[in-house]
């Protein structure tokens, strides 16, 4: 009783729109009934005292009349009942779709505040547990700095973690993104350093030959790289290369992996939220990277793209964004 409570409460507008239909619908029959009745009154009445009239000429031409003016006035008020009752049809439509989207956008909310209670607990637990150790001395002294180290890596899980989050927040309620002129080479180049800082081992490799400024959401941007690396960081496999291109008016910079890969039909399923992949050791994340790439991608009038030779043979994301050359294309530069 309680649970049915509540869901009428959460869900009272949608209730009340619908039984303004079921009560709209019957009205609006009880009406076109009337009106026709109305119509074939006065008809016959009318008919009546035509037929008294003595010229027969007159009889005839009044009959017709009377015809042509019922006629028309059934057409109208058919027509209008038909059109009244395709207008509650599409508000019904209307209904079931708001009340689909509502039920999805329910059951998004309840699994990111479940994945993401659940990632949280890992982080904060190793922090909480690396300050009482420090705080009580069964760290030794030589080994501190490692595991200072480690606490940041959390704390930088974590930060990732909330600003994913905040991401999913302003690509479901559509905010607008703040455009300014990004330098990409600056961009990937702190990307690049504070992923080293974060995940020490994680083995990446840039391209470049083509520097460029883009315009766009820089916050917006990193977040939608950073989700890249991390996503080729789960699922890919040996060193993860980025290779910018700039190619019209159109900048590129492709994440590659040579890890899992997939069947390319695959590739809209994996842009939906809360898909993750399956296979041992990558039951871990919210599952929402992909889907807040992609919309944070073109909110700014950008695209992202995946392709993929097929399964166990690696994967390729592709961002791309309006943008110009700083200087002309240069010999390949690898940064390791």
């Amino acid at each position: 009783m309680e649970s049915l409570k509540r869901h009428l409460e959460r869900n009272i507008d949608v209730i009340a729109f619908g039984g303004a239909l079921l009560v709209v619908g019957p009205l609006m029959t009880w009406w076109s009934v009337l009106v026709r009745r109305n119509i074939l009154i006065m008809d016959r009445l009318m008919r009546a005292q035509i037929e008294l009239l003595v010229d027969p000429v007159a009889r005839d031409q009044g009959l017709a009349a009377t015809d042509a003016q019922t006629s028309r006035q059934l057409f109208m008020i058919h027509g209008e009942t038909g059109l009244a009752f395709v207008v509650l049809v599409v508000l019904a439509l209307a209904l079931f779709v708001i009340a689909r989207h509502r039920r999805n956008e329910n059951h998004r909310m309840h699994t990111l505040l479940s994945l993401t209670s659940h990632q949280l607990k890992t982080p904060i637990a190793g922090v909480r547990t690396l300050l009482q150790s420090l705080e009580n001395g069964s760290i030794p002294r030589e080994l501190q700095q490692e595991f200072l180290g480690r606490g940041v890596a959390e704390c930088d899980r974590l930060e990732h973690m909330v600003e994913t989050i905040l991401a999913y927040q302003g690509a479901v309620v559509r905010r607008s993104p703040r455009i300014e002129p990004i330098d990409t080479q600056l961009l990937v180049e702190e990307l690049l350093a504070h992923r080293r800082a974060t995940f020490p081992g994680e083995a990446l490799s840039w391209s470049s030959r083509a520097p460029a400024s883009v315009r766009g959401d820089r916050d917006a941007l990193h977040v939608v790289v950073e989700n890249l690396l991390d996503n080729a960081r789960k699922y890919g496999g040996g060193t993860v290369e980025l290779v910018e291109s700039f190619s019209g008016t159109r900048w590129r910079l492709a994440v590659k992996d040579s890890g899992r890969g997939f069947e390319m039909g695959e590739v809209e399923r994996l842009f939906e939220p809360f898909e993750r992949g399956g296979g041992a050791g990558v039951a871990h994340g919210s599952g929402l990277g992909l889907f807040i790439a992609r919309q944070l991608m073109r909110r700014m009038g950008g695209e992202l793209r995946a392709s993929s030779p097929g399964p166990g043979k690696g994967a390729t994301f592709t961002l791309e964004l309006e943008g110009s050359l700083l200087s002309a294309p240069q010999p390949e530069v690898a940064h390791g």
